[in-house]
């Protein structure tokens, strides 16, 4: 140390000199451990940064997850046990009543019969995942991994750890994992043509992404099961190549007692949305009651084998087919609530 009091410090090939003055020295060994961290440390660009969440904030952050939620939230607890959870109780209480779309994914095991009861006695949907022991919690926005069940009793009295996700790609990776393996399964992909230049999927999603911010719209894009599959609010897309041509499915929620007067209709709907969009369109009920699909063909044939072997000279024609689709829609759906003949959920 000189005598001007200045410390230098070396982190890999750089160097960096910070006051000890006002730093507590707690250990005097070679590698001095101060109570401030020289800000050099975290200087490095693109450096993975994850956010640890104190053991007594871990349930405050999944409950302040929830509250954050403007349009769905994944939970994937093995067991719960919430019944007598008043706070969390509210928090999916105002779930229900701000129409968010909740999942829920619990361990299918014999033993599990608690977790079972509860959400029953609650009305709460669920899924059983057989070996499921991964605890994990998302919003459109943000997602929490942590050691913790949703049990009353781990939030009073068990030593649990977490994090949130800081950036898009962390989050992006999350939502991944549970497209993956807990909700759709694995992915499948083909090759692309021998020769020809294969088109950068993570580079589709961004363009596709930022097209729709472009109109207010907040989407997720996920490649799984030879698909692109898209979710804005609570419309989902389905977007593939088979046989040499595209095809873009939209399922729609809506109020299932208006579902057979807009079927009867279908002939206008289609020759509107077949207008915008350049493309032959099909409408039939969809698999559930209050589910009403349009799905729409692409004039231009693909020499791509699939979407996940999609050529890079298709791209462009692709990005811009499933940006006309979902604004068709959009626009469709305008028109009907103005006209009250389509309720979104």
């Amino acid at each position: 140390m000189s005598d001007s009091g200045k410390l230098l410090l070396r982190t890999g090939t750089k160097a960096c000199k910070f006051s000890t003055e006002g730093n507590h020295v707690l250990e005097e060994s070679i590698g001095r451990t101060l109570k401030t961290k020289p800000k050099c440390l975290n200087e490095r660009k693109n450096e993975t940064r994850v956010e640890l969440i104190k053991p007594s904030e871990i349930s405050a952050r999944i409950l302040t997850l929830l509250d954050e939620s403007d349009e769905r939230v994944i939970i994937v607890s093995p067991y719960m046990k919430i019944s007598k959870w008043y706070k969390f109780m509210n928090k999916v209480n105002r779930l229900k009543i701000r129409r968010i779309h909740t999942e829920i994914y619990v361990r299918d095991d014999p033993d599990n019969t608690a977790t079972y009861r509860d959400l029953d006695q609650l009305a709460l949907p669920y899924k059983k995942l057989p070996h499921l022991h991964s605890k994990l919690y998302l919003n459109e926005r943000y997602g929490i991994v942590t050691s913790m069940n949703l049990l009353l009793s781990s939030e009073i009295n068990s030593l649990e750890i977490g994090y949130a996700t800081e950036t898009w790609a962390e989050y992006n990776d999350l939502l991944g994992f549970y497209h993956r393996y807990i909700h759709i399964g694995e992915a499948v992909h083909c090759d692309t043509i021998a020769g020809r230049p294969a088109a950068d999927l993570e580079e589709i999603t961004h363009r596709i992404r930022d097209e729709l911010k472009r109109t207010g719209k907040n989407s997720w894009l996920l490649f799984a099961e030879n698909a692109l599959h898209i979710s804005i609010g609570t419309n989902n897309y389905i977007v593939s190549i088979n046989d040499g041509y595209l095809r873009v499915t939209a399922s729609l929620k809506i109020a299932s007692k208006m579902k057979q007067k807009i079927i009867q209709r279908s002939p206008l709907i289609v020759k509107k949305v077949e207008d915008l969009t350049v493309m032959k369109i099909d409408m039939h009920p969809g698999p559930e009651p209050d589910i009403l699909q349009l799905s729409g063909q692409a004039q231009q044939t693909f020499k791509s084998i699939c979407i996940t072997g999609l050529l890079e000279a298709e791209a462009a024609y692709l990005i811009e087919s499933v940006r006309r689709f979902i604004d068709a829609i959009d626009a469709l759906e305008v028109q009907e609530r103005s006209n009250n003949s389509l309720k979104s959920y």
